[in-house]
């Protein structure tokens, strides 16, 4: 009996102690995400999981716009939520001063009017300060052809139309313009405007599902 005891209480220490090493990780290192949608193809599919770098940018605060969340990591109940904490406010503990780079693949957090909150994966296209527009379903970035290396679905059926035309505009600073390689078929930037650089999770840089496309994420 004495055994049973000893025994079940090692593995219950290795579960909580597993647990919050996990919680740890995923606040400040590393997350895995799926890919929702078809907004991606043909670089990424529908049910794909990738892996991002949440340390990419800087030591991110996990309770940045906690007041927001009614979870705290998508898994605990957030006694936060619609309450400020001290630190709520301070996106990074420790900011490296870089952002992403064009062509980056990142993940990034937007909320709807009801607060609840969607994390979305789109490829970084225009940076602060320049000056974008669409036309014909091509990029220019102030005033020249983007050429863009990655794969693109840019099928457009009416390509005087919006989306395939779009801007011209300024990107605000701190904020980035981010579209879909499934051009025709993504709800991005062009739609819901520039993205803030506090939104952004991080890059992501591996597929790990399904296994026979493991590998990095195209840029």
């Amino acid at each position: 009996m004495q055994k049973t005891k000893h025994w079940a209480k090692e593995w219950f220490e290795t579960i909580i102690i597993a647990l919050a090493l996990a919680l740890f990780i995923r606040a400040f290192f590393i997350q895995v995400f799926w890919i929702p949608s078809g907004s991606m193809e043909p670089s990424l599919n529908i049910n794909d999981r990738i892996i991002v770098n949440k340390l990419a940018y800087g030591l991110q605060n996990p309770l940045f716009e906690s007041f927001k969340e009614k979870k705290f990591l998508y898994i605990i109940p957030n006694p936060l939520y619609q309450r400020q904490a001290p630190t709520s406010n301070l996106p990074y503990f420790i900011n490296f001063n870089k952002g992403p780079k064009r062509f980056d693949v990142i993940v990034f957090k937007m909320y709807d009017t009801n607060n609840d909150r969607k994390d979305l994966i789109k490829r970084l296209i225009g940076l602060p300060g320049e000056k974008l527009e669409v036309k014909k379903g091509i990029v220019y970035i102030n005033g020249k052809e983007l050429k863009e290396p990655h794969p693109i679905n840019n099928n457009y059926f009416d390509l005087d139309s919006l989306p395939a035309a779009f801007g011209p505009v300024v990107i605000p600073k701190d904020s980035y313009f981010v579209m879909g390689d499934n051009r025709p078929n993504s709800a991005d930037s062009r739609y819901w405007g520039f993205l803030p650089r506090n939104n952004i999770i991080g890059p992501a840089f591996l597929r790990i599902w399904p296994l026979f496309s493991f590998g990095a994420v195209p840029k």
